[in-house]
């Protein structure tokens, strides 16, 4: 079965139709099945998705946006552009407004290593989320999460000072840290079966922008995210729904 190796969860308040995980802190009461993934994949009908493809810098033209790719190719004009990438990341996209974009930059994000691991021989440990010590924030068993089954996963979340402190390593050495990191702190019997680690360059808010979303002088360029107000996901929905109404309100 799937590892969920970004958030654990969302508050029950943000719109999915995802399962009800009633033991888990009240930020992730609502998880996806067959993964978190399946929130999202939720609301995806009808919508023209492009995967795998790097935007370079906006380019205005009169009253649009050009989008193009990192080879040049096209990929439209468009009255109205909203970035949801991480404050670094949309700075940079939307550089053609100054203004808009120093904007951005005032909001800041932390890094997170996570931890995957699964086991074919039940560990023995309690199924419910750990809050842990040593370089280590929680552990999260996808079994405790409902309609879960199969084998023994867990993912577990390294401390902002470790990721941080250790952010340019190779995946396997995180991997290999973290698992020592964990034996500190629990009785792990014998080796994880699947063992691998994952870094969020961009995971955490620190600073947020403070408000719902950051726009252009003229309302046609917006940007925003989880980092525009704190770091939740229901932070991300909040302001997602505050850009769409802008555009609403300023179409025609």
């Amino acid at each position: 079965g799937p590892i969920d190796h970004g958030a654990p969860g969302v508050p029950a308040s943000v719109p999915g139709g995802g399962e009800v995980w009633h033991s888990a802190p009240v930020e992730m009461r609502q998880t996806g099945l067959p993964g978190m993934s399946a929130l999202a994949r939720a609301m995806s009908g009808g919508l023209d998705i492009r995967k795998s493809v790097e935007v370079q810098p906006l380019i205005r033209a009169e009253n649009t946006w050009r989008l193009s790719d990192q080879q040049g190719v096209g990929l439209g004009v468009f009255d109205r552009v909203i970035v949801t990438a991480p404050p670094i990341q949309a700075a940079t996209l939307t550089a053609a407004d100054a203004t808009l974009s120093a904007q951005i930059t005032k909001a800041d994000m932390s890094p997170l290593w996570t931890l995957l691991m699964a086991f074919v021989d039940p560990t023995g440990l309690e199924q419910e989320v750990l809050t842990l010590g040593g370089g280590l924030a929680k552990a999260i068993p996808m079994l405790a999460k409902p309609g879960q089954t199969g084998l023994e996963r867990w993912t577990v979340h390294a401390s902002p000072d470790w990721s941080a402190e250790n952010l340019e390593l190779e995946k396997d050495d995180a991997a290999a840290r973290l698992l020592e990191a964990v034996r500190e702190q629990v009785d792990l019997p014998g080796e994880p079966d699947y063992l691998a680690a994952h870094r969020w360059r961009y995971a955490r808010v620190r600073t947020p922008l403070g408000m719902p979303f950051a726009a252009s002088a003229d309302g046609r360029l917006i940007a925003g995210g989880d980092w525009a107000l704190g770091r939740l996901a229901s932070d991300a929905v909040e302001s997602g729904r505050a850009m769409a109404a802008h555009v609403i309100q300023t179409a025609g």
